[in-house]
């Protein structure tokens, strides 16, 4: 029976007979099979250096045949396909300086490109949006800079520039509107401040305007309430006074809708009221009296004879 060490010299002449042929991965399975049962078979190892050394330099050629192949791609600036090419390769010969130096390269002359396309693309952008504010078109530039709003979300410079604009444009509808803010239209102010919240709902300018006039609104609105309540509690006085007791009441509650504590108004409509019913109540009995008194007028002076609409058998 063979000697264990017998066998692994044999597996060993196998490999370097392949190694010689060129059949390096058979060379590298054979003296694999040696050092899986033998670690520290020396021999083995010193055929592995050898063959790892043989399949380096064969890369390494092979890499450089690539490089060369990649002129062209280099001459044209695909350096995207460049850089693809050179990744793939260095699963081949990672510790390889030319080919990391190559890699290298190619990413900073990509970024290098990119760059010079972004700005064209930012310095085109910013013009297209120019003409449009020159040209006051205001709708469209605003659903331009909607379209590039994933740009905005990604980019500092065009979110930037979408600010800018966005603040050209509220500024140019407020001179537009300067009559009505010198105006103490302060509802239409607000509501068009509103307006202009939909271009854009964190705007500094407008929440400052829109605190002043809601301010300025609630004011003149509180003072219109006053002057109201003086003027209806003056009126329903007066009603009162020249014994127009009904209108006297409707004025009332006009002011009770406004103001449901007001004091005066509560006081001249119950009084109007008490001394409305009391009148009613006089003319009622008053009609009464009269209808009863020619009644027996009219009895006396026909005796026998039954009113009109009456009957006796």
């Amino acid at each position: 029976m063979a000697d264990i060490q017998d066998i692994f010299n044999q597996y060993l002449e196998r490999a370097e007979l392949a190694l010689t042929d060129g059949k390096l991965k058979d060379a590298y399975t054979l003296c694999m099979k040696v050092l899986e049962n033998d670690p520290e078979n020396s021999r083995a190892l010193e055929l592995k250096r050898r063959i790892e050394s043989t399949i380096e330099n064969y890369n390494i050629h092979s890499v450089d045949e690539k490089l060369e192949a990649l002129k062209p791609l280099w001459e044209k600036g695909e350096y995207d396909k460049i850089i693809k090419e050179l990744t793939e390769l260095y699963r081949y010969a990672p510790h390889y300086e030319k080919l990391e130096s190559a890699l290298a390269q190619a990413q900073a002359m990509y970024r290098g490109l990119y760059t010079n396309q972004e700005s064209e693309k930012k310095t085109t952008y910013k013009s297209q949006l120019d003409q449009l504010f020159t040209e006051k078109k205001y709708i469209e530039l605003i659903e331009a800079m909607q379209k590039n709003s994933r740009a905005a979300a990604q980019d500092t410079d065009v979110r930037n520039l979408h600010a800018d604009y966005r603040r050209k444009i509220i500024q140019e509808k407020i001179q537009e509107k300067k009559s009505l803010f010198e105006s103490e239209k302060y509802e239409d102010i607000v509501n068009f401040l509103y307006q202009l919240q939909e271009i854009d709902k964190n705007s500094e300018l407008i929440i400052d305007l829109l605190r002043d006039y809601r301010k300025k609104l609630l004011d003149s609105q509180i003072d219109d309430k006053q002057e109201f309540i003086l003027r209806a509690s003056e009126n329903a006085k007066t009603l009162y006074q020249v014994g127009k007791y009904e209108k006297a009441m409707q004025v009332a509650e006009e002011i009770l809708h406004m103001d449901p504590k007001n004091v005066f108004a509560n006081s001249i409509y119950k009084k109007a009221k008490s001394t409305f019913e009391d009148l009613l109540q006089n003319q009622t009995e008053d009609q009464i009296q009269k209808n009863m008194l020619t009644f027996t007028q009219d009895a006396q002076a026909k005796p026998g004879q039954l009113p009109d609409g009456f009957m006796k058998l």
